[in-house]
């Protein structure tokens, strides 16, 4: 992925070296992981491992991980990122029963607690919705949220996402047409 900017942030690629600011920030914190991954906090060292394990991937093609800086202090305040999988799990009213499973792309964030509230995440994920769309000409962002999770399916439905349940167990599915942000 390349670098992205906005009014007060810096989207670019991860180095090794961003492994014990992005720890700090969100990593050990077990109330962004608890939203973000559903997963416990990781400790340096398998930050460390899990930041070098991804990196080149992330690097290799037009998705991927990307930090926001927060230009104004050139602090890592987030992460952002687009990833593609094969999508065997998330089903919706409009199709329940595929008969293939088909490859989504899914817009996910996690920024530190201390800089929720402020707009830093939508500010940032409007800028790679405008780059899925545009940029990489992609049909749809697919994305998904736990209930309780009101802060993440507040920011996704400011951002133009339908969220519908999923039918394959509790939580959310988002989805984001382009067509919807074309007719905007």
């Amino acid at each position: 992925m390349h670098r992205l900017e906005t009014e007060r942030l810096i989207l670019r690629p991860f180095t090794l070296d961003d492994a014990v600011e992005l720890h700090r920030v969100i990593y050990s914190d077990i109330h962004v992981l608890r939203y973000y991954s559903g997963m416990g906090a990781m400790t340096l060292t398998e930050t460390q491992q899990y930041l070098a394990e991804h990196l080149g991937a992330w690097r290799e093609d037009d998705l991927g991980r990307l930090a926001a800086i927060l230009k104004l202090t050139n602090q890592i305040i987030g992460q952002i990122h687009l990833d593609s999988y094969v999508n065997s799990f998330y089903r919706w009213k409009e199709e329940p029963n595929p008969l293939y499973n088909t490859v989504e792309v899914e817009l996910a964030f996690a920024f530190g607690r201390q800089f929720w509230g402020k707009s830093y995440a939508y500010e940032a994920c409007q800028a790679m919705v405008r780059y899925a769309f545009h940029d990489l000409k992609l049909r749809r962002l697919v994305g998904g949220a736990q209930p309780e999770n009101i802060r993440s399916i507040n920011l996704q439905r400011r951002l133009g996402y339908r969220i519908v349940e999923s039918l394959n167990g509790p939580g959310y599915v988002t989805i984001l047409d382009n067509y919807l942000i074309v007719q905007q």
